[in-house]
């Protein structure tokens, strides 16, 4: 594996969520009316210049979990971590998390077995797994797509249960897999699409 491709895959994901903070919430007429062109300070958070949030806060802790090979309550330890102690925040404290991973993490923190903490009814949805998600790429990369799917269950599962969670999850790290092997965009989401039926 190219550091270089996980280190631009860690950064993307920082500055994408640093420019998406301040506008956080904003309808989409908003969005198109006033788009967003280079960092912002404040704005729904009322956060510095250049601020993560939780999205990338918890992508970190997956990526350094990873660092140390594959363990489910590893990763999740990492994620109470960051909620009780701050790891991987931008400013030493956390100022947003949603609703689903607060409750998984509180019922991780009460005990729960990781592997059982998200929750599965469709109200439990959230794009909070899908946004965590691509450091698991790297480690996947190589595995059977059924392997692979597992593999993006599990961790999706952590915070975000749902089948359609999981699945979001899924086909962003399979699209993700096709950009690594250097197809275009729009190769790789023709190719996705296909493997998907």
């Amino acid at each position: 594996m190219k550091t270089n491709q996980v280190h631009s895959a860690l950064f993307g994901v920082a500055v994408g969520d640093a420019l998406g903070v301040p506008v956080e919430f904003k309808s989409r007429d908003y969005l198109k009316n006033n788009p967003v062109k280079k960092m912002q300070e404040f704005g729904s958070h009322h956060q510095p210049l250049g601020t993560w949030s939780d999205d990338s806060s918890l992508t970190f802790c997956l990526a350094e979990s990873l660092c140390k090979g594959y363990d489910v309550k590893d990763i999740a330890n990492n994620f109470v971590l960051w909620r009780q102690e701050q790891l991987w925040t931008p400013h030493g404290r956390v100022f947003d998390i949603g609703i689903a991973t607060n409750f998984a993490i509180h019922s991780i923190e009460n005990g729960t077995n990781p592997l059982v903490a998200g929750g599965t009814s469709e109200r439990d949805n959230g794009n909070g797994s899908l946004m965590r998600i691509l450091p698991l790429l790297f480690y996947v990369k190589d595995f059977s797509i059924t392997k692979r799917f597992d593999a993006v269950k599990e961790v999706s599962s952590i915070t975000h249960a749902h089948i359609r969670s999981v699945i979001a999850c899924f086909i962003y790290i399979e699209y993700a897999l096709l950009l690594l092997e250097g197809k275009s965009k729009e190769e790789a989401f023709e190719e996705m699409k296909e493997k998907s039926k």
